[in-house]
């Protein structure tokens, strides 16, 4: 079959212009890259056939980026499915595809954008070395057949876990001991197993949801290592309680990125960063832990620990590999995981019969009450044991979670500062809960106090940033927290996605048939034109509702790209 091949020149933001060579790297996380040029036909010998038609569909293999084509002065053609403007959004690994102008001779231009605060270094090598003809569904079977071994392999995987899991249940209704490590294992497996199925090649063909196969792959990673930490935690003795409290930690931490992204209106795929610090960080409490225990360990127990730390240490080189761009994924990770499955398999196949026999043996001792008093407390305390569960709580927002990071560094380098921000960090928490649910309007002065502590908070966090207050009013009422979301969506919104600075002018006025609350920023604004996605701005649809409902104002939007948004509420003084 003949191969499609771009070629021409790129360059990245408004840098200078360089050829495209095969096999030379183009970044994809340094900004906006514009590839200019056209598509070539190759023999599969690599001999040149010519240039190719533009009336037959070109194949593109987008990972978590968007393409914009233009050929000459035309129109632009924007494939755009990461852009939540859209409605559902189609963040993760697609085939898309686009059909150039018939007979158009014209330079063709791709736009390659990058939504994400990070990604995939390598998208756009890949999207440029996979560039075929869409023309029938051979396309679509190669594809599906390059990924269907590795699929294969993980359904194997789903399998072998789904019988350890059945396993774990029984010897759990049976109480035997030690079923918490086949439960543990049985979940690592399967983590491991749906992994492979949804990282596999043409997964989209298969699997349509594109923004589902991303979630899935995300909580399959996640889970696999949240309870690979879990066996370790199992495993370690001495210093069991440092690596339980690193664990339970480790998964409200991962409670909180899965439910991030619903309370934001954000991006599951954009909490991966975050995600891989937070893993990295309890990775190394419990490299230290291991190591410290193996000083003492018999032979067995440093086997155990090497093993579980090579999995630990394949997690950071494939998290440091798919930063620099050596590769993507869990390649090294899942080279150990095969080697390591096989030697977890054949322990805890070793284990069911132990447990069964223990399980014969329990019954034994059980006929025998009356001899084994001591035996029977031992085995109460164990089944007491087993029914303990833990429950995750209340899940508070990352912003104070970020807060108390700040307070943190601060308690060091400035105190002074550090008790300053404490001081309004507990006032605006007060504030947040204490008029959340509040039923009757506050005075307006009370609502500012709030936005103050926000502020306070935030300049902090961000000092280049300017804050004014123009209050010529204050003798009205309005529902709690009308105001600060307002100026949360500003500098989130508005001034953090400038470069530097930018300011934020907070306005009272009346006029004489209503009162006016105003908070203007000269961020990067929207085009009002656009829908706009009121989850993802916090708490817009919230205020109106509560605004109309308690006071009958109304909330007014206005914005324009590259100049900032403005916020009015309105409160007629009747």
């Amino acid at each position: 079959m003949a191969q499609l091949r771009f070629e021409g020149e790129y360059r990245i933001g408004n840098g200078q212009w360089q050829a495209i060579e095969e096999g030379k790297h183009i970044s994809a996380t340094k900004g906006d890259v514009t590839l200019r040029g056209d598509f070539y036909l190759y023999a599969p010998d690599g001999e040149f056939i010519g240039l190719f038609g533009r009336n037959v569909l070109v194949a593109f293999y987008t990972d978590h980026i968007n393409l914009t084509f233009r050929e000459g002065e035309g129109e632009s053609y924007v494939i755009d499915s990461e852009n939540p403007l859209l409605g559902v959004s189609a963040c993760g690994v697609d085939w898309t595809a686009h059909s150039f102008s018939s007979g158009g001779t014209d330079p063709i231009e791709i736009l390659v954008h990058n939504p994400h605060r990070f990604g995939n270094e390598n998208a756009i090598d890949e999207m440029l070395s996979n560039v075929a003809i869409w023309g029938n569904v051979e396309f679509e079977r190669d594809i599906l057949a390059e990924g269907q071994m590795q699929r294969n392999i993980g359904l194997f995987f789903v399998v072998v876990a789904l019988v350890l899991l059945g396993s774990a249940l029984f010897s759990a209704l049976i109480y035997i001991p030690n079923s918490r490590i086949i439960w543990l294992f049985g979940a690592v497996i399967i983590s491991a197993g749906i992994y492979l199925v949804y990282s596999a090649a043409g997964v989209s063909f298969w699997s349509e949801d594109v923004a589902f196969n991303t979630s899935i792959l995300g909580f399959s990673m996640m889970f696999y290592m949240l309870f690979t930490s879990g066996i370790i935690t199992g495993l370690l003795k001495g210093t069991k309680r440092i690596a339980y409290i690193t664990t339970f930690a480790l998964g409200i931490m991962d409670a909180i990125y899965f439910l991030l992204p619903a309370l934001t209106g954000g991006l599951f795929y954009d909490t991966w960063l975050l995600w891989a610090i937070t893993q990295s960080m309890a990775n190394g409490v419990l490299l230290f832990c291991m190591i410290k225990e193996s000083a003492s360990a018999d032979k067995k127990e440093r086997l155990t620990y090497l093993g579980m730390g090579m999995q630990v240490l394949a997690f950071e080189a494939d998290v440091v590999a798919t930063a620099a761009g050596f590769w993507e994924g869990g390649l090294i990770s899942e080279c150990v995981f095969f080697v390591l499955f096989a030697v977890a398999l054949f322990v805890v196949l070793r284990l069911i019969p132990e447990n069964i026999n223990a399980a014969k043996k329990a019954k034994e001792l059980e006929a025998q009450r009356s001899r084994l008093e001591a035996e029977k407390s031992m085995v109460e305390a164990e089944l007491k044991e087993s029914r303990i569960s833990i429950m995750l709580s209340q899940i508070q927002p990352h912003f104070i979670y970020n807060t108390l990071g700040t307070i943190e560094r601060m308690c060091l380098k400035d105190p002074e500062k550090a008790f300053s921000l404490v001081r309004n960090f507990s006032l605006y928490l007060r504030g947040n809960f204490s008029e959340l649910d509040s039923v009757k309007p506050i005075q307006f002065s009370e609502e500012l106090k709030h936005v103050e502590y926000y502020v306070n908070i935030e300049k902090v966090r961000f000092p280049d940033m300017s804050i004014e207050y123009d209050v010529e009013s204050t003798g009205f009422v309005l529902p709690a927290l009308s105001v600060q979301p307002l100026v949360e969506n500003a500098i989130k919104h508005g001034l953090m996605r400038l470069e530097t600075g930018g300011s934020i002018v907070i306005r009272s006025y009346e006029t004489q048939t209503h009162f006016c609350v105003e908070v203007k920023d000269d961020g990067v604004g929207f085009d009002p034109s656009l829908p706009i996605d009121e989850k993802k701005h916090v708490g817009l649809r919230n205020i109106r509702g509560r605004l109309k409902a308690l006071v009958d104002g109304d909330l007014i939007l206005e914005s324009k790209p590259g100049v900032g948004t403005k916020a009015v509420i309105m409160i007629p003084k009747e």
